[in-house]
């Protein structure tokens, strides 16, 4: 409906008014792509994330389910799957670095 609103000059725009639409168009535009530059990091962070919290909760599990089979290994299967996880929060971290 703005669009309706005569100008000073008339119903017609005037150059000046044409070129500042053109100028908040491309501003906006640039805003649009920020966000979705911003919103593809976040979604990296995240997924990246949610697969190693999946993981480091598989390894806890299979570590559990193993000590109790094997009682002696516990402590071998804990340091093992200290160094999984370990290596998990390292992936986590070099993405959450590379995609700033």
């Amino acid at each position: 409906m703005s669009n309706l609103i005569p100008t000073a000059g008339g119903f017609a725009p005037s150059r000046a008014e044409r070129s500042a639409v053109r100028a908040i168009d491309r501003v906006r535009a640039s805003q649009a792509v920020v966000t979705a530059r911003e919103t593809a990091r976040l979604e990296v962070i995240q997924d990246v994330t949610t697969a190693a919290l999946g993981a480091g909760s598989h390894i806890s599990a299979v570590e559990a389910l193993l000590a109790e089979r094997t009682p002696h290994a516990a402590g071998r299967l804990q340091a093992i799957a200290d160094a999984g996880t370990v290596g998990l929060a390292e992936v986590v971290m070099r993405t959450t670095r590379m995609v700033r």
